[in-house]
C-alpha cells in the first residue's frame, strides 16, 4: 500500500484535524497521501496531490466523517474493490466503527499487513437508461412530489410478478437495513448476511411486510402507476423516474471491503447508536 487516499467530512473541522495528522504519519511512512478532488480547497490539499479520480489511484481509502461520508466514498469506486478505513466523526453511524483515536494504530496495523477485513455487499441498480449505479445502504423508490400511493410491480427471480401499493419501496443491503429500512419497521439485518432486503413504506395493499431474499436473485421493479416519482440512491443522488419505467437490482460484482476495529464489533455499536442491548 503505497498511495492512500483521504476522503473527509465537508467543513468539519475534527475530519481536517485529524486528516492532518494521518497525513503526516503516512508521510513519515514514505507513502504518497492522496485527497479527493471535492476537498482542494482544504488546508490539507497544500500537503497532498489533490486527484480526480481518487479510488481508483489508490491503494487504501481513508474516510473521516459519519456514515454520509462513508455512502460518498462508496459512490466513488468503480469496478476496483480497495479497502477502506473508516473513522465514525458521526452521531449516530453503524458503518464505521473505527474510533479517532484508534485510527492511527489502526493505520500502522494495516500498512504492516496485521489488520482485519470484511466485505459488505453493494447493490447494481441498471436504470432504465441503462446506466449503472452502485449503493452500499439502499436504493429508494417515492413520490418525487405530494404524496400519494405507488403501484409497483415486483418481480423476484424467476417468480411471477406481484403487486406493491405503498408510499413507497426501500430496497436495502444488509448494511442498510439499519438505516431507512429501519426506521420503517424493517427488521435489522447483521452484515455478515448476505441478501437484498425489500421495505415497503407505508404498505396499503400487496406486500406488506419485509421480506430478505437470496444475494443472488435479481429483483425487477416495474412502475406501474405515478408521473413525478424520485429513486434515491444512498441519500445523495436522486435519479428521475416516470410511469412505465424498469429497474433492475442485483448484487453487484464488487464488495465493500473494510478494515475492522480491533476494539469494537457490530453490536457494539448497535449498543452505542440505538441501546439496544
Amino acid at each position: 500500500m503505497q498511495h492512500i487516499g483521504l476522503v473527509l467530512k465537508r467543513g468539519e473541522q475534527q475530519a481536517i484535524s485529524l486528516g492532518e495528522k494521518i497525513t503526516a504519519f503516512l508521510q513519515r511512512a514514505g507513502k504518497k497521501v492522496l485527497l479527493e478532488s471535492a476537498c482542494r480547497e482544504t488546508a490539507l490539499a497544500r500537503h497532498t496531490e489533490v486527484v480526480e479520480s481518487i479510488a481508483d489511484e489508490s491503494d487504501l481509502l481513508i474516510v473521516l466523517g459519519g456514515d454520509g461520508t462513508i455512502l460518498r466514498a462508496a459512490s466513488l469506486l468503480n469496478d476496483k474493490s480497495i479497502p477502506v478505513l473508516g473513522v465514525n466523526l458521526g452521531r449516530v453511524g453503524f458503518m464505521a466503527e473505527v474510533a479517532p483515536e484508534e485510527a492511527i494504530p489502526l493505520l500502522q496495523s494495516t500498512l504492516e499487513g496485521k489488520a482485519e477485513f470484511v466485505s459488505r455487499m453493494l447493490l447494481e441498480l441498471t436504470l432504465p437508461d441503462g446506466r449503472k449505479k452502485k449503493v452500499l445502504n439502499d436504493a429508494v423508490i417515492h413520490w418525487g412530489g405530494i404524496a400519494r400511493l405507488i403501484d409497483l410491480g415486483v418481480k423476484i427471480g424467476a417468480s411471477r410478478e406481484m403487486e406493491i401499493r405503498a408510499d413507497g419501496l426501500i430496497v436495502s443491503t444488509p448494511i442498510g437495513s439499519s438505516a431507512y429500512s429501519y426506521a420503517a419497521n424493517g427488521p435489522l439485518v447483521h452484515p455478515d448476511v448476505q441478501g437484498i432486503l425489500l421495505t415497503p413504506i407505508c404498505p396499503y395493499s400487496g406486500l406488506k411486510r419485509p421480506v430478505l431474499i437470496p444475494p443472488d436473485f435479481c429483483v425487477d421493479l416495474r412502475l406501474k402507476r405515478g408521473e413525478d416519482l424520485t429513486l434515491t440512491l444512498d441519500g445523495h443522488t436522486r435519479v428521475g423516474l416516470r410511469q412505465g419505467d424498469s429497474l433492475l437490482v442485483s448484487r453487484a460484482a464488487i464488495p465493500f471491503t473494510m478494515v475492522k476495529s480491533q476494539d469494537r464489533d457490530y453490536f457494539d455499536v448497535l449498543n452505542l447508536k440505538l441501546r439496544l442491548i
